[in-house]
């Protein structure tokens, strides 16, 4: 029996072999077939051609062709269309060759080389047959002339979108009757719409001229006309509210209508009036125009068929209520308004199939309803940053509801969030939480296992970090800061493989970290304000991407680990106010990506290593120091008219409606300007500095660190340098604050540092510096305190007159040379006397008395009586002090 299963199994391997070689032997002679065809194509063109003479599609986009293929198309005298967008082909030298395509019908030149003014379209006059023109980001530059593309009589697509295109429309435009489509988007066209060609193209279905500089009246009067009128676009457009009352009622019934940051500000949403006479719109975005009065509810009773509604950042003043069941809104965002009132039950009964609602930025009240539970479709739903108050609905979160984005962050929920019967909640990917006044432990966590993003941040919940935690096995972000967690943390948390972003910042975890604490994907952490404690050793040897090392006020120690110079992303690296010891590591000096480095209130010692200078303290991986994991809840972008056949323009990615991304405060701590701040976004991405302040640095400032171009803050007071300040400082010219004090500097303030305009803190106190305080620029603005403890300073601000003190440093100016002349005795006289004195004292004592015997009796008698005294006074003054502690001690 074993041997006939042998042999089946021999023979079945054998028959595997010969099919999968027969296979593989005619897929080689396929690619080899179609190479040939290609290397035919560039090596026989007039051949190709010949064949090919009946062509009448060829689509080329999306290579890597040049202009050596235009000879090659020279031929195809048949072509409809053609479609050469998207390679690295010369567009001017194409269009020159245009003129023997008479009957092409679509052109799609998009993402070509033109860079040339607007004559090179006439070359496209001869192209009578034209229907679809296509050159969007063609680096097209300059004004329209009079006769572009004004032969085109049968265009009925035009795209010339993100373009440098000024000007007005040409005149002759009004000819093209038969135009469907338009789209002029992102140029810098100037045209008074009701003077334009616009007004005579009543054909057009789709109209997008956002992004210019066209004026038009907010009633659209001049396109009352356009009958077949459905998408239009004008976006970032200056409107302009009408002076009179426009009777005439458009004859238009748009779908689609986007006016989101518009030129004109603060007018109403019934200076629109058009709008009260559209009755079949699905999408209409309002965004960023300062619109003014109550929520318009009397939209939807327009418009039942709003599948989207978007009117976030508006100065709404109160939420309406829609009075008709909207069966068909799927998604409404009205963030960032300011609206008062409370969210009723009755707000949700009337929009049962709602996916995405963006209620964040507002100033709702009350409790959140439970009945949110019963939208069975919402996908997204964001609370976030009003005044809510009560407990968070558990409905929201069960294994029943659909919700996969859930904010509620910045609110004044409180209670404990518990679950019963050991739900799942199955759907839930992201939950935000953070600054609200919830309570109680971390136990729900077990219910939550296919989370991707969790914050919980700005709260007051208790207790130990569940071992749990590690069934979440999907984590991306985590962030748990600013509660009251103890407990150390579970080596269950380097089983999250998946994990880029952890702040566990501000709590009151205790205990060394775990071995092997740092995933593969570990991008950003923050452990600051805890009670950690034990030496680095190798928890984080193995975190090649980390971008982002917070472990400031802890209570590590030890010496800085030297493999931390290993973690070639690391971007910002922040020990600040531990019990590190020992010498600066020479390995940090390969990190040639930070841009910020803290090692202050520590305990480290010798010199500043000179290797410093190397380091490039630059924006290299800006990027990923302020981006943290972007986890979108649900994503969905639409289209202004998703069935336009033949246009050549990705709509669906034209709009997201608000940034779900769940993006997590990046934020770390640093020491600038005499005080600390928290660095977050932007303002963490030009953060550039070095600061060691606080230890028991000796030896000279290297002239080398002055390398960092872009250092903007730089701190190395309370520390035991020596010597000068180097004059190289005068090299970072984007320096805004310089802290020297409390070392043993010496020597004069250089006058090159006047040089540094950015400069705003400059702290030099209690050093032992002499000589002139420059005043030029920056300097004529800093106050005593700047210069505090160096004696031997003079000028302002401080009252020591240059001409009056004696500074042996300050040889430089007239004053002080004669000074230095008048003196009574100069500094180096003093002292070779004093040698001189002192020495003969220590030889003729010991002569003396040898040579005289009564003398020397005499001698050794006092010191005698010295030694006794002294020993008398000792032992009187211990009792003393011994007396005195034990009266302090009864006390």
């Amino acid at each position: 029996m074993i041997t006939s299963t042998s042999s089946f199994i021999q023979k079945s391997m054998i028959y595997f072999l010969l099919i999968w070689q027969y296979l593989l032997v005619h897929v080689l002679e396929k690619i080899s077939a179609d190479f040939t065809a290609f290397h035919f194509l560039f090596a026989e063109p007039n051949l190709l051609s010949s064949r090919l003479s009946k062509l009448e599609v060829l689509k080329l986009s999306h290579n890597y062709l040049d202009n050596s293929i235009l000879p090659i198309l020279g031929g195809f005298n048949n072509l409809k269309e053609l479609d050469i967008s998207y390679n690295a082909i010369n567009a001017v030298a194409a269009i020159e060759d245009f003129h023997n395509f008479s009957k092409l019908e679509q052109l799609i030149l998009d993402d070509s080389s033109l860079n040339t003014s607007m004559g090179i379209l006439s070359n496209l006059g001869s192209l009578t047959s034209l229907k679809l023109l296509s050159m969007s980001n063609c680096d097209l530059s300059g004004n329209l002339s009079d006769q572009s593309l004004c032969n085109l009589v049968k265009l009925e697509e035009l795209d010339l979108n993100n373009n440098e295109i000024t000007g007005g429309l040409p005149i002759c435009w009004r000819n093209m009757t038969s135009i469907r489509i338009m789209n002029i988007e992102d140029n810098k066209f100037t045209d008074n719409v009701t003077s334009s060609s616009l007004t005579s193209l009543t054909s057009l279905e789709f109209l997008s001229i956002s992004g210019n500089h066209f004026d038009i009246p907010l009633s659209l009067g001049p396109l009352a006309n356009h009958s077949r009128l459905t998408v239009l676009l004008l976006d970032d457009t200056k409107l302009t509210i009408d002076t009179k009352v426009v009777s005439a009622i458009p004859r238009f019934q748009l779908k689609i209508f986007s006016m989101s940051n518009s030129v004109s500000k603060g007018f109403k949403v019934t200076s629109v009036g058009f709008l009260n006479h559209q009755y079949d719109l699905r999408i209409i975005d309002l965004s960023s125009n300062d619109i003014r009065g109550p929520f318009p509810a009397w939209l939807f009773e327009n418009s039942t068929k709003l599948k989207k509604l978007y009117m976030r950042n508006n100065l709404f003043t109160t939420l309406e209520v829609p009075s008709l069941t909207l069966f068909n809104l799927w998604e409404m965002d009205i963030s960032n308004n300011g609206m008062r009132g409370k969210l009723t039950t009755e707000f949700f009964a009337n929009v049962p199939n709602l996916r995405l609602l963006n209620l964040s930025a507002n100033r709702l009240e009350g409790n959140i309803p439970s009945e949110l539970s019963r939208l069975k479709s919402l996908h997204l739903l964001d609370l976030s940053s009003n005044n809510f108050s009560g407990g968070l609905p558990v409905q929201l979160l069960n294994s029943y509801s659909s919700v996969e984005y859930l904010s509620v962050a910045y609110n004044k929920l409180k209670g404990e969030i518990v679950f019963f019967n050991d739900t799942l909640t199955q759907n839930l990917f992201v939950l935000r939480l953070d600054h609200n006044r919830f309570t109680g432990n971390l136990s729900f966590l077990s219910s939550l296992v296919y989370l991707g993003a969790f914050s919980i941040s700005n709260n007051f919940f208790i207790g130990k970090l569940p071992r749990s935690i590690a069934n979440i096995s999907f984590l991306t972000a985590l962030d748990l800061s600013q509660n009251q967690l103890d407990g150390v943390i579970p080596q269950e948390l380097c089983n999250l493989g998946y994990l880029q972003y952890l702040d566990l910042s501000y709590n009151s975890l205790s205990g060394p970290l775990p071995s092997f604490f740092v995933s593969q994907w570990l991008s950003h952490i923050h452990l600051s304000r805890n009670k950690l404690n034990g030496t680095l050793m190798h928890v984080l040897s193995n975190g090649s991407n980390l971008v982002t090392l917070d472990l400031s006020e802890n209570e590590f120690s030890g010496s800085i680990p030297y493999w931390l110079g290993n973690l070639s992303q690391l971007s910002i690296l922040s020990l600040r106010g531990n019990s590190f010891d020992g010498r600066f590591p020479k390995q940090l000096c390969s990190l040639k990506s930070l841009s910020m480095i803290d090692l202050s209130e520590n305990n480290l010692f010798g010199p500043l290593p000179s290797c410093l200078g190397p380091m490039n303290f630059s924006y290299e991986f800006a990027n990923k120091v302020i981006s943290t994991p972007r986890i979108r809840g649900e994503v969905t972008g639409w289209s202004p008219w998703p069935y336009v056949r033949n246009f050549k323009i990705f709509y669906d990615i034209l709009y997201e409606e608000a940034d779900e991304g769940f993006q997590l405060p990046h934020t770390v701590g640093f020491t600038t300007k005499r005080r600390f701040d928290s660095y977050k976004g932007y303002t963490l991405l030009k953060m550039v500095g070095l600061d060691f302040s606080c230890n028991q640095f000796s030896g000279e400032i290297p002239l080398e660190i002055a390398i960092f171009q872009d250092m903007l803050v730089l701190n190395l007071s309370h520390n035991n340098l020596t010597g000068h300040i180097p004059t190289s400082l005068s090299s970072l010219t984007k320096i805004e604050s310089i802290d020297l004090s409390y070392n043993n500097l010496i020597g004069s303030i250089p006058e090159e540092l006047t040089q540094l305009n950015s400069l705003e803190v400059f702290n030099v106190s209690y050093n032992d510096l002499s000589g002139a305080i420059p005043s030029k620029n920056q300097f004529g603005a800093f106050d005593e305190s700047s210069y505090y403890g160096n004696h031997l300073l003079c000028g302002l601000p401080l009252s020591n007159d240059c001409s009056t003190t004696i500074n042996s440093n300050c040889s430089a100016t007239k004053s002080c040379a004669k000074a230095k002349e008048d003196a009574f005795i100069d500094r180096e006289t003093f002292y070779i006397s004093f040698g001189v004195s002192y020495t003969m004292v220590l030889l003729v004592i010991p002569v003396v008395l040898f040579i005289n015997p009564q003398w020397r009796q005499g001698w050794f008698h006092y010191v005698e009586l010295v030694i006794s005294t002294c020993q008398s006074s000792f032992v009187t003054c211990y009792y003393y002090v011994q007396d005195s502690f034990r009266k302090l001690s009864n006390c």
